[in-house]
């Protein structure tokens, strides 16, 4: 089902194909700009963000570990980012990324997600963050891509 999953629905961008995967209760608890956690329309947004900016985009199943109820699949993604992304202007830079996913599944669907990868070395990767850096390099990069509306600090949960 994950290699099905990355083949149809990321590599070739089938987004229809999120509807017959994932629950109707679907929740991603992964990086979205909002610092919120998705369902199964902002999973569908997000695929359709990323082949937008990244129109070759490729991701490619390094690893599948299944368990009780839960799958999880480590990733290489390739692409050139030839459209806006995240805010960010297209640079014509070709990135690789790794990242880990892990799928919770019920009666043969998606019904929640985790997800990482490393997007410090893809905005390294695109030139929007320097290669190697002190904190105050960092902080102003941070400080940086927040005033473009590409990083929103993740608010904290409100007490009970």
């Amino acid at each position: 089902m994950e290699e099905r999953f990355v083949e149809e629905v990321w590599n070739e961008g089938n987004l229809d194909h999120i509807d017959e995967m994932t629950a109707e209760t679907y929740v991603g608890h992964w990086f979205d700009p909002s610092g919120e956690d998705v369902d199964r329309e902002g999973l569908r947004e997000f695929v359709s963000a990323v082949r937008t900016g990244f129109p070759d985009f490729e991701m490619h199943v390094e690893e599948v570990m299944v368990g009780d109820g839960t799958a999880t699949v480590v990733f290489t993604t390739t692409g050139t980012h030839e459209g806006e992304f995240m805010g960010i202007t297209p640079t014509g830079e070709s990135v690789r990324n790794h990242g880990i996913f892990v799928h919770r599944y019920e009666d043969g669907q998606h019904v929640e997600a985790w997800a990482v990868w490393d997007t410090l070395s893809m905005l390294q990767q695109l030139g929007v963050a320097p290669e190697s850096f002190r904190l105050t390099e960092l902080l102003e990069t941070a400080a940086t891509l927040a005033r473009q509306g590409v990083h929103r600090p993740r608010r904290e949960p409100e007490s009970a």
